[in-house]
This record gives structure tokens, sequence and C-alpha cells, in this order.
């Protein structure tokens, strides 16, 4: 016979399969044809960021750094790279056009699961799974599909709550932690800290009569949880902390070591910050369709529109009980409209207010549900019929976010000579519409061109200073001294430069006064020697011979991390570089290497593994305990 517990989770299977099959039949088209979605940056950022990480993991390298754009940059640390995300291993084990598209639907689905658990504590099925319809479907989550890091820690928001709210400290530390590898910080730390609120606040001891409420519903029978004693109240939380940094600690560290050297405000003024905030009449398209109101000024979230039926049920379900949805609403919407002391805060963590909108839209279907139970009264036949009201008004709005194309590496219209032993330097404002005669973002990465531009959203404070130094003063003399062999631009610099090739109106010209990559310099007379060298992603190896001594200068960022050796001997203060490597030598044929090992990155691993060992231990010991006293029990 089936215990209460195995019947209840059978009761929810057919809205988890309903919810998995809805979200998978928007992906069907495309994962049979092999396709990729390409509207914004799926095209010029995230198919390519991804792509690389997936090469370097199948061929077993381990990705630490990055050194085609920026002069190198850091790309373990970068949490956008998804290297310890486990499902961000579909795209190493699978072809990367169905392993990145799988990697999309897996967080449709992750959001409509979770979405659905965490409305079912208190809502009947029928509602719930209306509730999780709408949430997955709606144009503010679906918009963040092209920016997949931000997509991937939303999704993993409604369970983090579902376990807060069971008091599951072990799952919930579990979700946290999967949350901040998905790759977006911001949405992470909402996550800890919604948890660590929803967890501490009353929403925990309300949970038997929450429990009750969905057994009446369900007509299953409640199970009373006593709740621990107020004083017992934090060790959960402080549990679930303490699992949520530990698993993540091998990304959380080296990305904290990467902020603590990054160029804070990224270069840009406060208008730029807010530029994409959300107006009053912004907020009308979330519940109305577009045709009744005015465009919208953001650009961050291509389709606003969650329902107009959600937004009538939303108002329907403001009580004295969703106060906590409906202050998580005020926040999103105060937040997305950009106020000025946004910009006093570090790190430009606001620096797209919209993006705010997504979780306003999780409140919002929190109190559609809540505002449908109160309408809804016996009458199960509605569940479907509202199931069919807001697939209708939904889906069809969602296709402009839905094209797709076939998957290339070879997008940029250039010789692979462009960019293949010197940087390339893009000046000018970029055209959206011709993002790959621009070489935007990481399209670099295919064909494994050097870029001194970046498009990773921190970069080193003294490398971001020198580069916005560049493009207002781009002389040959200047590129020259940084590397830079090749110029992107709109303008024409035939004056200073020679013209190379050029596509889609963006011309490519060519420095002959650069230096290589890496090279000699000696004095007494001044002059570079060139010299051999190889770059991976963890190791820069150059080969030279030097007629007397002087310095070998690489023209990749130094960073923390970095150790150099000559002829297999430790550098030690020899290193002289300063923005770029540099080590001194004395004459005749030397071999420097470099390697990158930052200790983040080693303590982060050690934490991680020791915190592993310590899940799996504990298990082993809670399940060892069940079965005593289920022995016990059963004597007795």
């Amino acid at each position: 016979m089936a215990t209460n517990g195995t019947a209840t989770r059978r009761s929810h299977l057919p809205a988890l399969v309903f919810l998995a099959l809805a979200a998978t039949a928007l992906f069907a088209l495309p994962l049979a044809r092999g396709e990729v979605f390409t509207l914004r940056d799926h095209f010029d950022y995230f198919q390519p960021l991804r792509w690389f990480t997936a090469m370097e993991l199948q061929a077993g390298r381990l990705p630490l750094w990055n050194p085609y754009n920026a002069s190198g940059e850091p790309w373990l640390a970068n949490p956008q790279t998804g290297i310890f995300y486990p499902p961000a291993w579909l795209m190493v084990v699978l072809p990367f056009a169905t392993g990145y598209m799988l990697f999309l639907l897996f967080h449709v689905i992750l959001m409509g699961w979770g979405s659905y658990l965490l409305f079912v504590r208190t809502a009947s099925r029928g509602a719930a799974l209306a509730g999780a319809t709408a949430l997955m479907f709606s144009g503010p989550f679906l918009s963040l599909l092209d920016v997949s890091n931000n997509l991937a820690t939303l999704a993993w928001i409604p369970l983090a709550l579902w376990c807060a709210s069971e008091g599951a400290w072990r799952r919930g530390g579990l979700v946290l932690a999967l949350a901040f590898l998905g790759g977006e910080p911001f949405f992470a730390a909402v996550a800890g800290l919604l948890y660590a609120i929803v967890g501490a606040g009353p929403f925990v001891r309300k949970a038997a009569s929450g429990n009750s409420q969905l057994a009446t519903h369900n007509s299953q029978p409640a199970t009373h949880n006593p709740q621990p004693a107020t004083s017992n109240r934090w060790r959960p939380l402080v549990l679930a902390a303490l699992v949520a940094m530990g698993v993540s600690a091998v990304q959380l560290l080296p990305f904290l070591e990467m902020v603590r050297a990054s160029d804070r405000a990224a270069g840009l003024d406060a208008a730029t910050i807010l530029s994409n905030s959300m107006r009053w009449s912004d907020w009308l398209r979330v519940v109305l369709p577009p045709r009744f109101v005015p465009a919208a000024e953001q650009q961050f979230i291509p389709i606003l529109y969650a329902g107009l039926v959600v937004g009538v049920l939303a108002v329907v379900g403001i009580r004295r009980r969703t106060l906590g949805w409906v202050l998580l609403l005020a926040f999103a919407v105060g937040i997305s409209l950009g106020p000025e002391w946004l910009v006093r805060l570090p790190l430009t963590l606001f620096r797209y207010p919209a993006r705010l909108v997504p979780l306003g839209v999780i409140a919002l279907a929190a109190l559609a549900v809540a505002g449908y139970e109160r309408i809804r009264g016996g009458r199960r036949w509605l569940d479907a019929v509202l199931l069919l009201i807001l697939i209708a008004d939904l889906v069809p709005r969602m296709t402009p976010l839905l094209r797709t194309a076939p998957f290339r590496t070879d997008a940029v219209p250039y010789s692979g000579d462009v960019g293949k032993t010197s940087k390339i330097l893009r000046v000018g404002a970029i055209d959206p519409e011709h993002r790959a005669a621009w070489i935007s973002g990481y399209l670099n990465l295919y064909g494994r061109r050097f870029s001194a531009d970046t498009a990773a959203p921190v970069t080193s404070e003294r490398y971001a200073r020198m580069h916005r130094g560049l493009l207002e003063k781009p002389t040959r003399e200047e590129l020259a001294q940084k590397g830079i062999g090749w110029v992107v631009t709109s303008h024409d610099l035939s004056s200073s430069f020679t013209p190379n090739t050029e596509a889609e109106g963006v011309r490519v010209f060519r420095n002959h006064v650069n230096f290589p990559m890496a090279a000699l310099l000696v004095r007494n007379p001044l002059r570079l020697i060139p010299a051999r060298v190889t770059l991976d992603t963890s190791t820069a190896r150059v080969s030279v011979d030097a007629p007397r001594e002087g310095v070998v200068l690489l023209h990749q960022q130094d960073a923390r991390g970095w150790r150099a050796t000559v002829d297999g001997v430790d550098a030690g203060t020899n290193v002289r570089g300063e923005l770029f490597r540099a080590v001194q030598i004395t004459r005749g044929h030397h071999e420097i290497v470099w390697e990158y090992r930052p200790r983040s990155f080693t303590a982060g691993a050690s934490i991680t593994v020791l915190t592993l060992l310590a899940l799996t231990l504990s298990s082993f010991v809670k399940r060892a305990r069940r079965r005593k006293i289920f022995y016990l029990s059963a004597e007795s």
C-alpha cells in the first residue's frame, strides 16, 4: 500500500508532466532541426562564450583564463561561463546546438516545476498549475532566454523558496549553490535574501496550516510538522548558508578575487547605468496587451507582457496573507524604475534596473494563484478553461523571442588572418544589425582571434582605464605599444592605417607599426626581437634567442595567480611586468613559461570537495538513524 507521501507525489505528477511537455513544445521544432535561438545576446555573446568553454572542457583543459579577449582575462572566475554548473555540461557531452537548446529548455521547465511546488503548498493543484504555466510562458521570463545566466539563476528562485518553506536546509543550500553557479550573482544574492526571509519569517510557522489547506484541496490527509523552537529557527538558515557557500566556493572565491580588482563602474556613467529603467507606463505593459499602452523605453526585457488575466487575478489575490508577495512586487517595481541612488551602489549591481521585472512577475503569478483560489470554489472544470486562456493569450506573443537559425562558427565575414597573431580594437558605436562585421561580443572566440575588447561584465580596473584611453586617441604608436594590429571601425582611418577589408559598412584597417604578441626588448640600440609564443587557457610559453640581456614582454594582462619560470627556474622577483607580463633574461636561448594557478581557485576547490564529502557523510548518518528508529519501532 502506498504511503500518504508517495500518493501525494503521484498526485502532482500529471501537473509536472504537463509543464514539461508544454515547455518542450516551444523547443521541439528547433531541436528537431538542430537550430539555435538567434535574438540579441544568443548570437554574439552566450553562444560563443559557451561554445569556447565546452570546446576547452572537451579537450580536457580546465579554462582558467581566456587569452583572446581584453589582452587576457580570468575565465573560470566569471560565473557566466558555468564551468562548474552541471546543466551547462549538456553542451560538453552533446552536439553544441542540441546541448545549448536543452540547457535553456531545462531552465524553463525548472521555473515551471519550482513555481508549481511553491504555489501548491497553499493552493489547489489546478490553481498552482495555472500560476506555474503563466509564469513559465510570461514575456519577462522568456525574455531572459538570450541572457541565459539571468535565466539560469532566476529559474532556481521558486524552488529555493519552496525549500525554505519546507525547512529543508540541505536541499535549500544545494539549490542556492546552483543558483549562483548558474551565472548571475545578483539574482543569486536575491535568492539568498528571500530564502532567509522565508525561512526565518512566519511562512515556515504557517507550513502546517498551509499543508492542511493543500490537503483539503487535494483530498489528502494533512501531515502535521511540529515547528522548531524559536531559538533554533536560525540553525537551518545558517546550515543552508554554509552548504551554499561551501558547494559554490570553487567558483565563488575566484569570482570575489576578480571583482576585487575590477573596474567597479564598468566605465559607465549614471545615465548609461540607468538607461534600461522601467517607466510607470511600462508596468502597464506587463498586464495590458501592447497595443493599448505606449511603447516601452527600456530594451533589456523585449516582451513585458505577462497576461491580462494574470493581472486581474493578482488584484483579487491581494489579502493580508499574501502581503509578502505584495512587498516583493513593490520592491521589484521600485528598483526597476531606476531611482538615482542606485548608481551609488557598488559593482553596478542594478546596471539594468528592468531585470527586476521577472522577479516581480513571480510575485504577480503568486498573487494570481491566490486570486484564482478565491473565485474558483469547487469548480474544477475552471482549471482547464483558465489554462487554455493563459496559453492562448501568452504563447503567440512570445514568438519574436523564439527565432532560430542553424548554429555557425564562421559568422565573422573576414579571413582568419584578422586577429590571428595580434589584437583587434573596435572603434566607434557598434551597429546591432551587423554584429558579425563588428566582431562584437565574444564572436572572436570562434576563430580564436585576439581582441583588445571584452564583453565581460567586469574587467581589470587598470586595463579598462588603458582601453578607454586607446579609444579616445587610437594612434599607430599607442596601438603598437599595446600589441594591437587591427582596427575595426565605421570611420575612415586610411590616413593613419592601411585599409584591409570591409563588410556591411564596417571597415578593417591594418596597423603595420605593431608590436608582436611576444618580443624581446633590448637596448643599445633599442629594438624588438619577435619571440615564438604559444598560449592556452592556463599557460603561456615563450621561446627566444637573446643576443644579449633584455626583457621578454608578453602582451597579455598580468594578474594574481600568474607565475613565471625561466628555463624551469622560478623567475621570482625577476618579473617586471606592470599591465602586461614581462620577465628579465640574460643572453642565450631561453624558454619562459607562465602558469596560471590562482590561490582562490585552489582554496575554493578544496572547500567545495570538503563540503560535498561532509554532505555525503551526513546523508549516510541520517539514513542510518532512520533505519535504527524503524527497527526499534518494529520490535516494540
